[in-house]
């Protein structure tokens, strides 16, 4: 008993010094095992279901855009289904929910606010670039002050996509007082992929 403790132990420490990358290797293991009795749950929930809904998802200017399955989520993402290529993730709203981390018959979203990336602020007569990381933003320009800043935060106009979701203004929250308040989306049994695509060099872009 003692040294199953202790080993139990040992687990628990490497996976925190290694950023939980034993969990998540062991979760996504079992998530790809569990994907046969996974989908003969949904088939059974489906065919006994008395009520059909159908869920019409428009984003943009896209009737049908594929739709991903949401398999399981953790601290940091979603596992998510027959994700082929790298890209962003949204929900049905368009809203941001996260980037590809890996690809697969059982990939990986990482959450854009466990996430790292410069982002856009837009206040009423300013538009500032900064960088989100850790719920925090810092800005490059000293000679704005966030502490007086109120802006809406965008994903930067320079990313893929950005200047897209900022135009819809999908934000990602508010910067208000030297405070960051963001807007978590809601996320449901199914996303929406929109792939990376390849910049003016030619180079693909995430």
């Amino acid at each position: 008993m003692s040294l199953m403790f202790i080993i139990l132990l040992t687990i628990f420490f490497l996976d925190v010094f290694t950023n939980n990358s034993i969990s998540r290797t062991i979760h996504s293991v079992f998530s790809t095992a569990a994907s046969p009795l996974f989908n003969a749950k949904i088939f059974l929930e489906d065919y006994f279901e008395k009520n059909i809904t159908v869920q019409n998802i428009r984003i943009f200017a896209n009737e049908k855009p594929d739709e991903l399955l949401v398999l399981s989520e953790d601290l940091k993402g979603y596992y998510v289904r027959n994700v082929k290529k790298p890209g962003i993730i949204l929900n049905e709203k368009g809203q941001l929910v996260g980037f590809v981390e890996k690809t697969g018959s059982v990939g990986y979203v990482l959450k854009w606010w466990e996430s790292e990336f410069p982002v856009t602020l837009e206040a009423t007569n300013v538009t500032v670039t900064g960088y989100y990381k850790g719920y925090r933003i810092t800005i490059p320009d000293p000679n704005i002050s966030l502490e007086k800043l109120q802006a809406k935060v965008y994903m930067s106009e320079y990313l893929p996509y950005g200047k897209l979701l900022k135009n819809y203004d999908m934000h990602l929250g508010y910067y208000e007082n030297g405070i960051l308040k963001i807007n978590i989306p809601k996320v449901s049994k199914k996303v929406i992929l929109l792939e990376s695509y390849a910049n003016d060099n030619g180079k693909r872009q995430q």
